[in-house]
């Protein structure tokens, strides 16, 4: 049995979308998969059971990567394809069923996927890669037995915590016993050196992993952690993966979506909804301030207190 799954070019859609390829894998055991995917996101195929090929193709102007993806896969009598991107191309390809997904934004995208597929499953994103490979992970990152890992630089300023607020919160005495270890990459300098300067400014130990870690590495570092906290982005998705207490923080993005879900896993948001966001005039993604200034620290360390 031959499955195309057109899969997301973000990190974080192609994590949750882990969920419903984990699925399939799982109902259909002897099937060959094909996945296409960016390059960004290609290493959370790792270890993938059942891969036979990983087409890699980064977006183009004028929409060039469907046609580079078109001649990879338009030869090849499928089985089954599913398209998450929602795109033409998919009707256009040899198949005995084709699904093409369409979202929305009132639902949890794991809801989405799993009302797509008409299971009643509680599918969750899944990370391949063998753990073996990682076992040593925190004594080669120099990395102690009692840490939480935050991830405060995302890939928009405008849904970041502003960084004082972190340096606030972990100037509580609450935090003397844990180590903190910073996750995430920018190739920014002002991100580079806010962490620089929070590593510097706080008294307990500080790791700093801000371009020091790839996303499976990463991925093992959180499954030791006791908690992770930070903005809505890939590393929230990794850290709900690994199926740790994960703490997402929200302002002009959508949680309803997105959130952080599992078992000791939740949103802190603005009193501001996504939706009052995207509809005030002066909302704007270019050089935006971040939108999160009015999440208490208070409320951050209470809801830490609750989980650890």
């Amino acid at each position: 049995m031959k499955i195309l799954v057109v899969s997301y070019s973000r990190i974080g859609d192609t994590i949750l979308a882990t969920s419903l390829v984990n699925y399939l894998i799982q109902k259909f055991s002897k099937a060959d998969f094909t996945i296409v995917t960016s390059s960004i996101s290609k290493d959370i195929f790792t270890d993938m059971p059942g891969l036979e090929q990983l087409i890699v193709v980064n977006k183009q102007r004028y929409a060039g990567h469907w046609f580079k993806i078109w001649n990879l896969v338009k030869a090849k009598k499928w089985d089954l394809v599913i398209d998450l991107r929602s795109s033409y191309l998919s009707y256009f390809l040899k198949t005995n069923e084709r699904k093409i997904f369409k979202g929305n934004e009132h639902e949890h995208k794991l809801e989405q996927f799993s009302n797509f597929l008409k299971i009643d499953n509680n599918i969750q994103p899944t990370i391949w890669a063998n753990g073996e490979k990682y076992k040593n992970i925190l004594k080669s990152k120099k990395i102690g037995e009692n840490f939480i890992c935050v991830a405060p630089i995302s890939n928009w300023q405008g849904k970041d915590w502003p960084i004082e607020k972190y340096f606030e919160l972990f100037d509580n005495e609450f935090f003397k016993d844990y180590e903190i270890v910073i996750l995430g990459a920018s190739d920014k300098s002002s991100d580079n050196m806010k962490i620089k300067h929070l590593k510097e400014s706080l008294s307990t130990k500080v790791v700093n992993l801000m371009n020091q870690a790839d996303m499976v590495e990463t991925y093992f570092i959180l499954k030791c952690s006791r908690l992770f906290l930070g903005s809505d982005s890939s590393n929230m998705h990794l850290s709900s993966a690994a199926g740790i207490p994960t703490i997402g923080l929200f302002g002009p993005t959508n949680d309803r979506v997105y959130g952080p879900k599992g078992k000791h896993n939740l949103t802190i948001r603005t009193e501001k909804s996504y939706k009052d966001f995207i509809n005030d005039k002066n909302f704007t993604l270019k050089d935006s301030p971040s939108y999160l200034k009015d999440i208490k620290v208070s409320l951050v360390l209470n809801e830490i207190k609750n989980i650890i």
